[in-house]
């Protein structure tokens, strides 16, 4: 909790729309300025003293808030932000007498230092987790729209892959019965040494055909008219965002914020125990919340969480006017500070909580589609590199002995015949081979193919060393290496507008033991200290970890090499 709200405090987006309407909302409930109401008809001034304040204090934020998106350093966002909101929280109480005395002609009332300390402590409680909502939904839809634009890319990859892996079976297959045909036509006659090596050309020509349909880019593959859009998530109403919230949070935050009050007003046993009471109240309106939200939609589980914790406000009150009547109208708070603290913190709960969900699904959605177009393309480009092997090896080696043979004397019937059988054996067993499961992918391939697959997504520029290279021969270090490569493109996805990475494999340090270094950066921030999403995986990758380095967010692992 600790380490969410001091990056929502660093995020650059702090004070928003949402922390003025939520402030002015508190201003004049929670901490209206009716102390010294004394009948129905002082409510009016009052709440318009709280309002003008509020307005006053909105127009000195907002070049804290214009300051806070443009200073560079989080460390320095974090201080002016906290600085400004105790500043406020401070300074409201002696604008809310000052304001009182001049308009109303009302005397100053209470303890300063009570007045002062709770008005800092609830407006940091109420104004970070707002913020915390905020700065998390915007986290969430920035991420989720860079990822929607790359699953939309990759729809087009996806429909070119399979566009691809039709056009290498089709030219399979046709090349195959084009040699067919042109064997039949051979052996119909009594071949001489020319005709034999005609047609052993014709198997190296279709061999070499097979060979840069296999390098083709898959980019220059025609198919479909652009990228698919992506649906997005449908919006929710208010009340749908509303999870229970922890009933120990909510107790806290009530408790911490009225505290200083309730000391100032009631006996030291009496304050404890209305504190004993906040917490017992909250327990049963959660309680109440979870049973009576069970088997209903979202909204209506919102509107059941609302009246619990505004019953439980009403019990809570109650119980203060009866043991304390001297409290009014102070007492009759908790009848709105209750849900309204419930539905800040149930709210800033459901936007962590999606922030999470939403985002790993995408990446998740995000990774599965990459690896299906990567493996489609590389079940194509091995049926067919493999059939061009075979083709120039195996079919062509055949026919250079049958025009030896040719070229000596003429060949007999049964020589023609097993020539002709040999030769159909292969091309068939070619063509079989297609249809059956590939093999591995070499692991020289792997790394080249991965890239190939998010150049869809992203402009990618490697770097790989000679000795980084060689390594990459062994498929461990090659599956490793394209975990990790894999991992830190959909990093870059996720953090960043820019849609560029680099990839960099060198050697580790001589001195310590041997392994790859394995980065890739690319331009953006980490934004939030919200951890919205592992990702696919950092976590998994051992050792692996991302952070910012000037302009770039990278991703950085090691990846051991078997000592030789």
């Amino acid at each position: 909790m600790a380490r969410i709200w001091w990056g929502t405090l660093a995020s650059g987006r702090f004070f928003s729309g949402w922390s003025a309407a939520v402030a002015l909302l508190i201003a004049v409930t929670v901490l209206g300025a009716y102390r010294s109401v004394s009948s129905t008809v002082d409510y009016l001034p009052a709440i318009g003293i709280s309002v003008l304040v509020w307005a006053v204090l909105v127009v000195l934020v907002l070049p804290v808030a214009w300051a806070e998106r443009r200073i560079r350093r989080r460390r320095w966002r974090a201080v002016l932000v906290l600085a400004a909101v105790v500043a406020v929280g401070a300074v409201r109480p002696v604008l809310n007498d000052a304001a009182g005395f001049l308009l109303l002609r009302e005397p100053s009332t209470g303890s300063w230092v009570e007045r002062i300390t709770t008005n800092v402590v609830i407006w940091l409680i109420v104004l970070s987790l707002v913020a915390t909502a905020t700065v998390a939904y915007d986290a969430t839809r920035d991420a989720s729209a860079r990822l929607r634009v790359a699953l939309s890319d990759l729809s087009e990859a996806d429909r070119r892959a399979d566009a691809y892996a039709r056009r290498a079976r089709l030219l399979l297959h046709g090349q195959i019965a084009k040699l067919h045909a042109e064997l039949a036509q051979l052996v119909a006659t009594s071949p001489g040494f020319d005709d034999v090596s005609a047609f052993s050309q014709s198997v190296r020509a279709v061999s070499h055909d097979l060979e840069d349909e296999a390098a083709l880019p898959l980019s220059e593959i025609a198919a479909g008219t652009g990228p698919v859009e992506v649906p997005t998530a449908s919006r929710r109403p208010l009340l749908a965002r509303l999870r229970p919230p922890s009933p120990v949070v909510v107790s806290i935050a009530y408790a911490v914020g009225s505290l200083p009050y309730t000391l100032t007003t009631v006996p030291t046993a009496l304050a404890l125990f209305a504190v004993v009471l906040v917490f017992a109240c909250g327990f049963v309106a959660d309680a109440v919340a979870r049973r009576s939200s069970r088997r209903r939609s979202a909204t209506a589980r919102g509107g059941a969480i609302l009246f619990a914790w505004f019953a439980t406000g009403v019990l809570f009150s109650s119980a203060a006017i009866l043991l304390a009547p001297q409290t009014l109208p102070t007492a009759l708070v908790p009848i709105l500070a209750f849900p309204l603290l419930a539905a800040i913190i149930g709210v800033s709960s459901d936007a962590i909580h999606s922030a999470i969900v939403q985002t790993r699904r995408l990446s998740r959605a995000l990774a599965a589609q990459t690896d299906a177009v990567a493996a489609r393309t590389t079940r194509a480009r091995l049926e067919l590199r493999s059939a061009a092997e075979q083709l120039h090896g195996r079919v062509q080696g055949r026919c250079v002995l049958f025009a030896a043979t040719v070229d000596e004397r003429g060949a007999t019937a049964e020589e023609i015949d097993a020539f002709a059988a040999t030769i159909a054996l292969a091309l068939a067993e070619i063509e079989g081979s297609a249809e059956a499961a590939p093999a591995p992918v070499a692991p020289s391939n792997a790394l080249a193919q991965m890239i190939e697959t998010w150049s869809h997504v992203l402009e990618i520029s490697s770097d790989i060393d000679d000795e980084a290279r060689i390594a990459l021969g062994r498929e461990d270090v090659t599956r490793r290496v394209v975990d990790i490569a894999s991992e830190g493109f959909l990093n870059a996805v996720k953090h960043s507008g820019a849609r560029q990475a680099t990839l960099e494999v060198t050697r580790g340090d001589r001195d310590a033991a041997p392994e790859l270094r394995v980065e890739v950066s690319s331009p953006g921030r980490l934004g939030s200290a919200l951890s919205l999403s592992p990702g696919r995986g950092i976590a998994n990758l051992g050792g692996a970890h991302l952070f910012q380095r000037g302009r770039d967010v990278v991703l950085e692992a090691r990846v051991p090499l078997p000592v030789s």
